[in-house]
């Protein structure tokens, strides 16, 4: 698949969307996991 390159997957779809608002997150995509991978790199 990808031979001798390391890589990852992150499975972070389902929090990545909201159908609906709420008091402290608006309906859309949330950026779940972002930052997370940014500060990795």
């Amino acid at each position: 698949f990808v031979g001798n390159t390391p890589w990852a997957h992150l499975d972070i779809a389902g929090p990545a969307f909201l159908t609906k608002g709420s008091d402290i997150s608006e309906k859309g995509g949330t950026g779940y996991g972002v930052r997370t991978v940014l500060n990795l790199l």
